[in-house]
């Protein structure tokens, strides 16, 4: 009787601690994982973005390649995200809720099977060299009382090295793609129809261009979206001045009706007239070659330039992987 006695006072004892011990320990964690990448980080941003690369890099992905995986891609990137089910991982999904281009990433992940549970999950860039970023993976989130707060012990180890895997499966993945120099369709005279639109003016540094756009564009969907504006076209971009390391950019949402805008927002109207043209195909960072072509062009036909250029972005970089589709056309008024 007394070895019971003594066995259940042990019992005891380990049951007290079990939900004794929980209430000391951390409510939050946070597991976190880096790596260098050897491309640009404007390149490296856009992979991480892409949901459909996701099922090529991910380590629970890898864990059940029979698992049904759903994507889900949007224009405005907000919402974007995929849900997986499977035998193995599990059940849930995640979803896209903040993003600064080419700085941070931050995603809420929802595990619905074997155990519901919340989660955040941020991705933030960092350029140190024109060809180097580096990337870093973090999960952090709430500890529930006292299963979880016990496994918040053993959260970075048994994390950390998923992290590292999917992180080197990533970086192999973008350092193997491709790096298109671009080239210039047709060059052409044609009327441009005109165009009108709701847009933002900036000035930024060159080194901060992406950034800059992301933001603007952002900004102006989310006023469209508040006001019940349509999308008539796609974002198009007006060079007001540009040089080695400065650009005024007015960033531009074609609209179909005019539209009162704000402080910032402002309604404008591209002519219609007589331009020339030429659609680049490629990575932004080499339309530079497009311009060239096209003012080459003008001068060996005796066509005189008016005003700044301007861009249309025909193809959706974040759902197009292919570098070598990603269309943007270029216009200049001529005379």
């Amino acid at each position: 009787m007394k070895i019971l006695k003594w066995l259940g006072i042990a019992i005891l004892f380990l049951f007290i601690l079990f939900f004794l011990i929980p209430l000391f320990l951390p409510s939050k964690f946070h597991v976190e994982r880096s790596v260098y990448i050897d491309k640009p980080v404007d390149i490296v941003f856009q992979s991480a973005l892409n949901m459909d690369l996701r099922a090529k890099w991910d380590p629970w992905l890898e864990k059940e390649p029979d698992a049904e995986i759903d994507v889900m891609m949007k224009p405005q990137i907000i919402g974007s995200g995929y849900m997986w089910k499977g035998k193995t991982i599990g059940e849930g999904h995640i979803e896209i809720k903040k993003f600064l281009a080419n700085e941070r990433i931050e995603s809420k992940i929802y595990f619905l099977k074997p155990h519901a549970m919340e989660a955040n999950v941020i991705w933030t860039f960092f350029s140190e060299q024109e060809n180097s970023t580096k990337i870093t993976w973090a999960f952090e989130g709430v500890l529930s009382y006292p299963f979880e707060k016990w496994f918040g012990i053993f959260m970075d180890k048994s994390l950390g090295s998923e992290f590292e895997k999917g992180l080197n499966n990533f970086k192999s993945l973008v350092e193997k793609m491709r790096y298109h120099k671009g080239r210039t369709g047709k060059i052409r005279q044609t009327t441009f129809e005109g165009l009108k639109a709701l847009s933002i003016t900036g000035r930024c540094p060159v080194s901060k261009l992406s950034i800059t756009m992301f933001d603007k564009y952002s900004e102006l969907m989310s006023f469209l979206k508040k006001n019940n504006i349509t999308l008539s076209g796609v974002p198009t971009a007006i060079f007001h001045e540009r040089d080695e390391t400065d650009i005024l950019i007015e960033c531009a949402l074609p609209i179909k009706d005019k539209a009162k805008g704000t402080k910032d927002i402002k309604y404008i109207e591209i002519p219609s007239g007589k331009v020339i043209m030429a659609s680049h195909f490629g990575h932004f960072k080499t339309i530079k070659t497009t311009y060239t072509a096209i003012e080459k062009y003008a001068k060996s036909n005796n066509l005189e330039i008016q005003g700044v250029p301007w861009e249309m972005y025909m193809t959706n970089p974040v759902q197009e992987k292919d570098q070598s589709k990603w269309e943007t056309q270029v216009y200049y008024f001529i005379k």
